[in-house]
């Protein structure tokens, strides 16, 4: 990974080094291009004090130097990306009734669902503007620009597939990850892509991004799934897919694999109404996941996932690149180092 040692510590340094910067292009940008007085700058700067690792802006930056790019040219981008991805979570906190995000209550929550959903609207228009302060040729800034909504189609698409297969009677691993690959992946590809087409970067590297940053989304996503039953995922509880009654990893497999009576009683906790979700439903479905090889299997596919990451022959022409991609997928899985071991 760029800059040397493990790859948590090469983020924190990019981190410290660039995100004042970027953090301040978002508040500008926001402040700039917003009515005067408009609620909207309020709830996004509360909504962005939420914290969070702010893995879409380091991405590009990191990614940068690799592809021969001086990564103060590319702040812009990184702002868009990281404003992106936190208008998807102002609408996932909604659509998905959490009420607080590390610690703080979500926008939804204290405003109402109408202004989340004013606010996560409006974040995707600051993503597009903070591209245009890119000091690049036009014809750069439009084709990153068309990357941006593409894929932010894809995650929307994602998102309304997570809710079919919330509905579906027979959720399969395999729809599952076509939800993954698109709302998860998608914005992984969006600073990876897009860091290439910056860069000028030929076809086929560009192409072997959008592979490896597709592998990636589902080592992100897995690890989230496994981190909310394994690990402290600051969304209030343990077990909040669970009371959410998402179709995760563990549950898409554990349905699938179990025999009728195990995958009905599953199916009968993930039914039950968030607020009547108890403890003991967790531990249920905790027990039910294990006995059916379900953490087991999720961690195989992310080995798995990684091993793809290593493979994307056509980037060992870049060790550099290489490296950091190899090193993002071992950092995804810091939260969750003590169960994959």
């Amino acid at each position: 990974m760029t800059g040397g040692g493990p790859p948590h510590a090469a983020i924190e340094r990019c981190r410290a080094e660039h995100w004042p910067a970027v953090e301040r292009l978002i508040r500008d940008t926001v402040r700039e291009i917003s009515p005067p007085g408009s609620l909207l700058v309020e709830m996004c700067d509360y909504h962005m004090e939420t914290g969070g690792k702010r893995l879409r802006a380091i991405i590009p930056l990191l990614a940068a130097p690799t592809l021969g790019l001086d990564p103060l040219r590319v702040r812009p981008f990184a702002a868009a990306c990281e404003t992106l991805h936190n208008a998807t979570l102002v609408h996932d906190d909604l659509q998905d009734g959490d009420t607080h995000r590390r610690d703080r209550e979500t926008v939804w929550k204290r405003w109402s669902p109408a202004q989340a959903i004013n606010l996560g609207d409006a974040m995707f228009y600051y993503a597009v503007a903070l591209v245009g302060r890119l000091e690049f040729p036009a014809e750069i800034r439009a084709a990153v620009t068309h990357l941006a909504i593409e894929r932010t189609i894809r995650v929307i698409d994602g998102q309304a597939r997570e809710f079919l297969l919330k509905e579906d009677p027979a959720p399969s691993v395999e729809r599952y990850l076509r939800v993954v690959e698109g709302k998860t992946s998608g914005l992984f590809e969006v600073p990876l892509v897009g860091a290439a087409i910056l860069a000028g970067a030929p076809p086929g590297a560009v192409a072997a991004l959008e592979t490896a940053a597709r592998h990636l989304g589902v080592v992100f996503q897995i690890q989230d799934d496994v981190l909310d039953l394994y690990g402290a995922k600051g969304r209030g509880m343990r077990g909040s897919d669970i009371a959410e009654g998402k179709v995760s990893v563990l549950a898409a497999h554990c349905l699938a694999s179990s025999d009728p009576a195990r995958a009905a009683k599953l199916r009968a906790i993930l039914a039950k109404p968030r607020d009547e979700t108890t403890e003991r439903d967790v531990e249920e479905a905790d027990a039910l996941f294990r006995a059916a090889g379900s953490l087991r299997f999720a961690l195989d596919e992310i080995g798995r996932r990684e091993r793809a990451v290593r493979e994307a022959a056509d980037l060992r022409s870049n060790p550099a690149l290489h490296d950091l991609l190899v090193g993002l997928a071992d950092a995804f899985l810091e939260p969750i180092r003590s169960v994959v071991g």
